[in-house]
């Protein structure tokens, strides 16, 4: 597949899809039928309406005038007031509210956010994500409990929100924020450049892995054929935090994929240690053949960045998600065609389902008509597209072709005054517009692809790391220090993984199993 230069400007996000990071797709639909499954959700219905309720965006002449604060992790826009002013222009006549929208950088994002909520700031609407302490959000009482509000408040979001969705984004039963509608599944898979598979005669070879799933050891043939032609390529790649064995064994996490503990996909509910089991020792068999063989770069133990050597297709496959259209937005933001072909099927976790959601702040003093705005930027294109492309004929202009727009005359993402670049924050993904270059099947495919995603047995659970956050602390230093060798097949598995899982045990890894199993048993008992 071809891409527009045009292309490039908006593929930069989705180099997460390929460095294992959830970012957000869509679909776009301009009406409001932006469902992606048959089977809604409907909250618990609220209690009798009180005498002193505030109205509804239905009523708009009877809303007195309020301001809203949303937090978000982004890069600063130098022209935000500019979109603020035609945001809120629009939003005068449907909720009469007075949106801020408040861009904190990437690098602040960890820290800044747990002191607003911490200190009540004057926050109305916080991004979150299981990776970005939801649960513990929650825990700790930020978030207000919207399951009774939102079918008031927000009933068009509750009607098209799939109900995956909102079974994932619970939390003992309750919804503490609006997942956004993207994709809902995940695979893992490789890319490759298909420049680069021409050049080595394996088109016909990687053709079958598109319609058959392969093994670790399917690959090697396809190895050796990269390592026999050029050794300036590294077949596999290979970085210090890389773990193939996870990658194609996608087990459940069971909370942060980094705390050991895991569930065997679609099995059962039993915790295991994934170091323990045969397919993990298998596959770190393999790794340690591999790095042998010379598949795995040298150097891999310290390698921390692999994408300089992606983008200079010093790298044959390329390891990360492989969500629908992944090859096309990755291979536009590297400057070269990728395919891809996946190693696992499509699966629905807790972490999926709460990898980009919004949250009414507890302390917010108008969380009705936060919740009445979120409604808005999760049903009315024309909200939707603002947070996303800002402002039209100054920072965007649309096209002869249907829904799909471009820069400005002059600019790009690079010299916008507004280009976030982060659509999977701003709510229904289905609403946005396609820039030009972008493929225009990709709603469609993702809906298939969500359709698809078998979920979770803990679909909705949420680990709870507090009782054991220092035995999590303690096994993280050891792993820091022995996995790196082990995962890139440096050394061999059978001598030191063994090491790595008896020290982790002196660490405590048992108990962090435990407390999982423990924690699962009691939502199961629960439900």
């Amino acid at each position: 597949m071809r891409f527009s230069k045009k292309a490039l400007a908006w593929a930069l996000i989705s180099v997460f899809a390929f460095s294992m990071v959830l970012t957000g797709c869509g679909s776009n639909n301009n009406n409001n039928k932006t469902s992606t499954t048959d089977t809604k959700e409907t909250p618990s219905q609220p209690a009798n309406k009180p005498a002193n309720e505030t109205p509804t965006a239905s009523e708009p002449a009877k809303l007195a005038p309020v301001e809203l604060n949303w937090y978000l992790p982004a890069a600063p826009q130098k022209d935000t007031k500019l979109v603020e002013q035609a945001l809120n222009d629009y939003l005068k006549d449907k909720i009469n509210a007075t949106v801020h929208l408040n861009f904190v950088d990437w690098g602040s994002w960890k820290d800044k956010f747990p002191i607003l909520l911490a200190a009540g700031s004057n926050v109305d609407i916080m991004f979150t994500a299981g990776w970005s302490q939801f649960p513990q959000s929650v825990a700790k009482g930020y978030f207000a409990d919207i399951t009774d509000m939102l079918p008031k408040y927000a009933p068009k979001t509750v009607e098209n929100l799939p109900k995956v969705l909102f079974e994932g984004a619970r939390v003992a039963g309750k919804i503490y924020a609006i997942p956004t509608s993207k994709e809902i599944a995940h695979t893992n898979g490789f890319g490759y450049s298909t420049e680069l598979a021409k050049k080595y005669g394996l088109e016909e070879q990687l053709k079958k892995f598109q319609t058959t799933i392969p093994t670790l050891e399917d690959l090697e043939p396809i190895l050796a054929a990269v390592k026999a032609q050029d050794s300036n390529v590294s077949p596999l790649g290979g970085v210090a935090s890389m773990d193939f064995a996870m990658t194609f064994l996608d087990f459940d996490p069971v909370g942060d994929q980094n705390i050991p503990g895991k569930l065997y996909k679609n099995k059962d509910t039993i915790v295991v240690n994934e170091y323990e089991t045969p397919e993990y020792k298998a596959i770190l068999n393999t790794m340690h053949k591999y790095y042998q063989a010379g598949y795995v770069r040298k150097d891999a133990t310290i390698v921390k960045d692999a994408t300089p050597d992606r983008k200079g297709k010093k790298v044959f496959l390329v390891g990360g998600t492989t969500k629908p259209l992944a090859n096309e937005e990755i291979g536009a933001s590297y400057g070269y065609e990728l395919e891809q072909f996946s190693i696992t099927t499509p699966f629905i976790t807790s972490n999926d389902t709460q990898g980009s959601m919004n949250a009414v702040v507890a302390s917010s003093k108008n969380p009705e008509r936060a919740l009445m705005f979120l409604e808005l930027v999760n049903t009315d294109p024309i909200v939707n597209n603002i947070l996303n492309y800002g402002v039209e004929g100054t920072h965007y202009v649309k096209t002869d072709v249907d829904n799909v727009i471009d820069f400005a005359p002059g600019l790009t993402g690079q010299n916008s005054g507004y280009f976030p670049n982060a659509f999977w924050e701003f709510g229904n993904q289905f609403l946005n517009h396609f820039m030009k270059g972008q493929n225009t099947k990709k709603w469609d495919l993702f809906k298939a692809y969500n359709e698809s995603g078998v979920p979770s047995k803990i679909l909705g659970f949420n680990f709870d790391a507090e009782p054991v956050k220092t035995e999590i602390a303690a096994v993280a230093n050891v792993k820091d220090e022995l996995w790196p060798s082990i995962a890139t097949g440096t050394v061999d598995s059978e001598v030191f993984l063994p090491k790595l899982i008896a020290r982790m045990k002196q660490a405590g890894l048992d108990k962090i199993i435990a407390e999982k199993q423990k924690q699962i048993d009691a939502w199961l008992l629960a439900k």
